[in-house]
């Protein structure tokens, strides 16, 4: 009895301890390369079980319907639920068709979120797998990349875990946010959009007036770029009311080229600094 007893005790030691680890075992972040695109060919259901059935708009951003500016930085958010369970995890990659990363993730809430796979990945960490009310929702920045990558598409996969310590009862599902590539604000400006608004004094020293000629979105977000596409300021700018004020006060003598987006429009023209 007594060798049988200790023989049980020691099984059961160990079905704990494994059970424990593939509780925590990716509790604090899945593995790189599990987002559900075509280049990664994997999602979270390996380890979960089950299909991982698609559902749209799980991925959201503030990047214009027009498509990204390259070198702008837009907020991406990552939002998943389910009717009961209130434990969750995310992996979300942007990539083109091929599975290349595009563009440069950035972690801005270092308590729930981490980067893996160098910084093609971001994913969640054990601080960020509690949902609030059966859902959760997770926060990051995006950089876009240089003038020419083309069309990007971020894949996420998801998990609703009803957190029993085992891969049962588990769901999995992925969701995809393709977004296009801005070809229309490179250096020459168009004069429709000229026609739209009004940028004084030009050329400009401490200080620029514009004015929007149709504004309802009272948000807009200012970019500032050299000729040749880089991004030397931006900023977005809440409350606005047709005409506001910006400071280039700390803006290098030159040339830039100066786009505002307005709703689901993007107004460029050509800032003389002096």
């Amino acid at each position: 009895m007594k060798t049988r007893y200790f023989s049980l005790s020691i099984f059961l030691t160990v079905v704990i301890l494994l059970t424990s680890q593939f509780k925590s075992k990716y509790e604090s972040g899945p593995p790189a390369g599990v987002s559900g695109s075509p280049g990664d060919a994997a999602n979270c259901a390996a380890c979960h079980g089950g299909s991982a059935p698609n559902s749209p708009n799980l991925i959201t951003s503030d990047i214009p319907v027009t498509g990204y500016i390259p070198g702008a930085t837009y907020n991406m958010t990552a939002t998943v639920s389910h009717p009961i369970f209130n434990k969750f995890g995310f992996q979300v990659s942007p990539q083109n068709a091929t599975g290349q990363q595009k563009g440069t993730l950035m972690v801005n809430d270092g308590t729930r979120t981490q980067l893996t796979g160098g910084s093609k990945y971001i994913m969640h960490k054990t601080a960020g797998t509690a949902g609030t009310s059966n859902s959760a929702t997770w926060t990051f920045q995006w950089k876009a990349p240089v003038s020419g990558s083309g069309n990007v598409t971020f894949y996420g996969a998801f998990v609703k875990s009803n957190a029993n310590a085992q891969s049962s009862g588990d769901a999995v599902t992925v969701s995809q946010l393709a977004i296009t590539e801005n070809l229309s604000t490179g250096i020459n400006e168009s004069v429709a959009e000229t026609e739209e608004w009004k940028v004084y004094p030009m050329p400009c020293t401490n200080e620029l007036t514009i004015t929007l000629a149709n504004n309802t979105s009272q948000k807009v977000r200012i970019m500032i770029r050299t000729l040749d596409g880089k991004v030397v300021a931006q900023d977005v700018l809440n409350n606005i009311n047709g005409t506001f004020k910006l400071n280039t006060d700390q803006l290098p003598t030159g040339i830039y080229m100066l786009t505002v987006f307005e709703d689901n429009r993007a107004l460029s023209k050509k800032l003389i600094k002096l």
